[in-house]
């Protein structure tokens, strides 16, 4: 049994050295991100058994997309196109503009993979599924295999978790709302950002009765609410309890990648048998590691998250 499988792209991001731009730019190091796959990556870094499903060009592009993640530990199952392309990204880092990414994802691979592309069986034989808001917005073909998966992941008892990621959707927020309406009543885990939850549902104000909305209306078992990391603690429902952890304080070299190595931490940390305050423990840690980590994954062992959790015991 797989202990997480995700399902959605991942990004050929090249960035220039840091303050450069990428007009100027004579060399760009290459990375590899996504919601779903930096997901994995963080849950394989903690010894979860992670899978990753999408579908890829057979390029050199494509296969180093894939030789990048098992690289991290990560099993991969990919249906290889004639067709489509990979999508890549240009991301400036530092400077006083902050971060910029210039997108280039048009007429990708993915955004054609339909469920019989998927070996459906790893997902019936999973713990957990993964999938996030930016993979069912890329297209209407995206949107009909999203909710099949998580369907057929129901029917097989696998625990469905998705993170909203409104902001990697490209989506307007009414076109957001209908969207999640139209999935996450077939889920048990939802991940929120507290942004995502003011723009596109309109709560703002107190975070407790914005989550406790959110699973009266999707009728989720737990709801985690992510907030701004050193501002406000991240929140988490579960029942009737009601749990708040603060980030860890870091360095950050480089913020890429932190949301999604939080929600593998956490995840990972539920699978293990950790308590939801001490999965959401485990999550910040995670991402307290990938902020020190130049690239949009975490790199490094589960003695490094524990290191870093043993800081505040």
């Amino acid at each position: 049994m797989t202990d997480l499988v995700t399902v959605g792209d991942a990004t050929l991001r090249f960035s220039p050295p840091q303050g450069e731009r990428i007009e100027t730019a004579t060399g760009f190091a290459a990375h590899v991100g996504g919601p779903e796959s930096n997901v994995a990556v963080a849950a394989a870094t903690l010894d979860l058994d992670a899978a990753w499903l999408s579908k890829l060009p057979d390029t050199p592009l494509g296969r180093r997309v894939v030789g990048e993640l098992r690289r991290h530990g990560v099993r991969t199952g990919v249906v290889w196109a004639g067709t489509g392309r990979t999508s890549t990204a240009f991301v400036e880092r530092g400077g006083t503009a902050g971060t910029r990414t210039v997108p280039d994802r048009g007429e990708a691979a993915v955004a054609t993979t339909t469920a019989d592309d998927l070996p459906l069986g790893v997902v019936r034989d999973a713990e957990t599924l993964f999938v996030s808001g930016a993979t069912p917005a890329r297209s209407e073909t995206l949107l009909e295999t999203t909710a099949t998966l998580l369907s057929v992941a129901g029917e097989a008892d696998t625990t469905r978790a998705f993170d909203t990621r409104f902001d990697a959707t490209g989506l307007d927020p009414d076109r957001a709302a209908d969207l999640y309406d139209h999935l996450l009543g077939d889920v048990e885990v939802l991940i929120v950002d507290e942004g995502d939850a003011e723009a596109v549902f309109g709560l703002d104000g107190d975070p407790v009765p914005a989550a406790h909305s959110l699973r009266t209306r999707y009728g989720c078992e737990t709801v985690v609410l992510t907030r701004d990391r050193y501002a406000h603690p991240t929140i988490g429902l579960h029942g009737e309890e009601i749990y708040e952890v603060s980030a860890f304080e870091t360095e950050t070299r480089d913020p890429a990648g932190a949301h999604d190595a939080f929600v593998g931490g956490f995840l990972a940390g539920r699978h293990q048998g950790e308590d939801v305050e001490g999965a959401l423990t485990q999550g910040a840690a995670a991402a307290a590691l990938t902020r020190t980590i130049v690239g949009d994954v975490v790199v490094g062992s589960p003695a490094d998250v524990e290191a870093i959790r043993d800081d505040r015991r």
